[in-house]
Formats: structure tokens, C-alpha cells, sequence
């Protein structure tokens, strides 16, 4: 997926790398991003993942253009998959971003967040194999620097909601997704974001993968366009016609 975490974990000893280039789109502002994703399967059920946002370049009317390295996530997750013999999958997770970008030059947010998250998955097979997901997370959130600026946006926490399904058609796996975060419900947040997420990924021979996905803002608080390009390569582990696709 573009903008969700899924169930699946890697396998024991598989390591999956990803990386991608963002391109995010607002009224008076551009960004670039290229981030760099590292996932590794201690056991079956159990991952973790780093990832580091390497080069961000923001563009906003009438400034100059800034340049830098922006934040890093680290996250673990254990999924319980079949649960009871069924078709259904849920997993648990955690997610700390410690924030190494500038974020007076809008490299990074500029806070620690600490991110607990839930998933739970259903399979069709009847239907292609499609499966519907969805995942909560909540977002809590603390300086990371001094208080003090009048411009510093307010620390408030977040809830993120994010569904939709996917389905596997031959070589390639078509996706949508709906996504939906907001912090208006405490400490004066001022942010609410919903995007409808489309995107295809496509497996192509060996252990590679690439995707795109065009995430469509759709209130006033989201970036007008969104696109995303992944390249995903996964080293070890055993070969699973079930594992469609583990990056966020």
C-alpha cells in the first residue's frame, strides 16, 4: 500500500528494503521526498522497520527553495494471521519518530511522536483473493525543541484512520485506500486530512516490486495532489504467494 501499513510481517530472517519518491502538492507549497524503508522479520509473526526520510525539497511561493534530510521512524509489529483457521488477520504495532529534520526550514515536524496502531484484515478468496483492511492508529505527540515560538503549530495529538482493499490481478495487485488523520480534538490542534488513495503494484520477476499510487486530497486541510512512486526488493526469507506486499 501507499499510505497504510498492512498485516502481513516479513518473514524470519527477510529483510525488505523500499524506497520511493513523494511528491506532495498544496496551495502555496510543493514537496519532494525520498524516503528510505528497512523492514526485518525476527520471527514468522514479529518485524521491525526503520524509516528515514533522506532528502526533502520544499518549495513554498515567494521563499527560497529548502533542502535537507528530514525525520526517522522506528516501528515493530506482530500480526496473528488466520486467526482461529478463518480468514481474518489482525495485527498490533508501534511506531516512535524522533525528529532529525529542521523543522524551522520544514525538513521535519519538529515533535517526538509515539504512534500505538491496529489492524484488522478479511480475505475473499472467493472473490479473487481481495482483501479489505483497515487500521487506527493514534498519534501522541511531544516537542522535540524548546517551546516558546509563536509560530510553532500547537502539540497536539492525532488520530489517523486508514481503509480500504486490494486484489491481485495476475502480476499486478490494484489498491485503494481511504485515509483520514486529524488533530482538531485536543489542544488546540488545527490540522484534518482525508485523501481517496488509488495505486497499482506490480511484482515483477525475482523479488522486486514497484508501484504507484496518486493520493486525491479531499477536504480543504489536505495537499491538493499527491503522487508516489516505490520500489520495493526483499532479501531472504522464503518464497510466500500470500505475502502480496508488506511497505507502507
Amino acid at each position: 500500500m501507499f499510505q497504510t501499513d498492512l498485516v502481513y510481517p516479513q518473514e524470519k530472517g527477510e529483510i525488505q528494503i523500499t524506497t520511493a519518491f513523494g511528491f506532495h502538492r498544496a496551495s502555496k507549497r510543493s514537496i519532494a521526498r525520498i524516503p528510505f524503508v528497512v523492514e526485518y522479520g525476527i520471527t514468522d509473526k514479529w518485524q521491525v522497520e526503520a524509516e528515514w526520510d533522506a532528502f526533502t525539497r520544499l518549495k513554498r511561493d515567494g521563499l527560497p527553495v529548502e533542502r535537507g534530510q528530514g525525520d526517522l521512524s522506528i516501528a515493530t509489529k506482530y500480526s496473528f494471521m488466520k486467526i482461529a483457521g478463518s480468514d481474518f488477520h489482525a495485527a498490533v504495532g508501534f511506531e516512535l519518530v524522533a525528529p532529525l529534520g529542521d523543522a524551522e526550514r520544514g525538513m521535519g515536524e519538529g515533535v517526538i511522536e509515539y504512534e500505538p496502531f491496529f489492524i484488522l484484515a478479511k480475505d475473499f478468496p472467493k472473490l479473487k483473493n481481495l482483501q479489505v483492511f483497515t487500521q487506527i492508529g493514534v498519534g501522541l505527540v511531544q516537542r522535540g525543541r524548546s517551546e516558546g515560538d509563536d509560530d510553532d503549530e500547537p502539540a497536539a495529538h492525532e488520530l489517523n484512520w486508514n481503509t480500504g482493499f486490494f486484489v491481485p490481478v495476475h502480476a499486478l495487485v490494484l489498491t485503494t485506500e481511504f485515509n483520514w488523520s486529524s488533530n482538531k480534538w485536543n489542544n488546540g490542534g488545527q490540522d484534518k486530512e482525508m485523501y481517496f488513495t488509488p495505486g497499482v503494484v506490480w511484482k515483477l520477476p525475482g523479488t522486486w516490486e514497484v508501484g504507484v499510487g496518486a493520493p486525491i486530497g479531499l477536504n480543504s486541510g489536505a495537499d491538493k495532489f499527491r503522487a508516489i512512486f516505490k520500489l520495493t526488493y526483499e532479501i531472504g526469507g522464503r518464497e510466500s504467494g500470500e505475502n502480496i506486499s508488506t511497505s507502507k
